[in-house]
C-alpha cells in the first residue's frame, strides 16, 4: 500500500470508528443565526427636509423612525440633562401628528437648548417629519403658547415661547412660529437665524378660517396668515 493509499484508508477507517476530523466537522451543523428585525419604513409622503435649524444627529431628522418618542431617544450629549416640556396631539388631514417638546441644559447649567419633534405614529413607533432645535449660552424653557388648525385639517400653526435665563441682562422672551401639515414643517415667520422674534407679547388671533399673529412690542402689529402657511404683514392695530 503506498503512502496515498494509507492516508485514504486512515479517515476512512476514522469515520467508521472514532471519526476523522474533516468527516466530524462536515457532519456538525452549523448555527444559524436569526436575521435582524428590519427597521420599519417611513411613509414617503414624509419629505425628506433638513431640520429647521439647529441639526441634532441622524437620529432627529425627517423621515427616521423611532420606536417611542422621548426625549432618551435622541442622540443628546450623554452629561446633559434631556427632560420633556410638553407633548400634544394634532388631528390633520395627512394623519395624526404629535408634538414633543424637549429642554437641555449642561452639567452644571452653563448654556442649553431647546428643540421641537413632530412625528406620526407609524407600525408601534414614530416617523419624524421634521424638527426645530436651538442652542443658547444660558439656561433655555421652552413651551407651547398656542397652536390652530384649520377647519378643513390642511395644516397646523404652532406658536413656540422661549424663556432665557439671562444672569446680567435678566430675563429675554422670543417666540418661534412653525407650521405642519402632517408631511413636512416650516417656519412661518421668518427665515433661520432671524425667525427667533424678541418681544414681550405675541399670540395667535384666529376667526373662523383666518389666522392672524398678534405682536405687541409698544403697539399690536397683526401679521396674517397666507394660503401656503406663512405669515404676511397686516395692517397695524392700534
Amino acid at each position: 500500500m503506498n503512502p496515498r493509499q494509507a492516508r485514504v484508508w486512515t479517515c476512512v477507517l476514522g469515520l467508521l470508528g472514532s471519526g476523522c476530523t474533516a468527516g466530524r466537522e462536515a457532519a456538525t451543523p452549523v448555527p444559524v443565526a436569526a436575521p435582524a428585525p428590519s427597521t420599519p419604513t417611513c411613509p414617503e409622503s414624509i419629505v425628506a427636509d433638513v431640520p429647521l435649524e439647529a441639526d441634532y444627529g441622524p437620529r432627529i431628522q425627517a423621515r427616521h423612525w423611532l420606536p417611542a418618542l422621548a426625549p432618551s431617544e435622541f442622540a443628546f450629549v450623554p452629561t446633559n440633562t434631556v427632560e420633556a416640556s410638553f407633548r400634544q396631539k394634532l388631528e390633520l388631514a395627512e394623519g395624526t401628528v404629535e408634538l414633543l417638546g424637549m429642554e437641555e441644559r449642561t452639567q452644571p447649567v452653563i448654556d442649553g437648548g431647546a428643540a421641537l419633534v413632530m412625528a406620526r405614529p407609524v407600525a408601534g413607533g414614530f416617523c419624524i417629519i421634521n424638527t426645530w432645535a436651538t442652542w443658547q449660552s444660558t439656561e433655555v424653557d421652552v413651551s407651547l403658547a398656542g397652536s390652530w388648525v384649520p377647519p378643513d385639517k390642511r395644516m397646523a400653526i404652532l406658536l413656540l415661547k422661549l424663556e432665557l435665563d439671562r444672569a446680567a441682562g435678566g430675563e429675554e422672551t422670543r417666540w418661534v412660529v412653525l407650521g405642519t401639515d402632517g408631511a413636512r414643517a416650516w417656519i412661518a415667520l421668518g427665515q433661520p437665524p432671524e425667525h427667533q422674534l424678541i418681544a414681550p407679547s405675541v399670540s395667535l388671533s384666529p376667526k373662523k378660517d383666518q389666522l392672524c399673529l398678534d405682536v405687541k412690542i409698544e403697539y399690536v402689529n397683526r401679521l396674517r396668515l397666507s394660503t401656503d402657511g406663512h405669515f404676511v404683514q397686516a395692517a397695524p392695530k392700534r
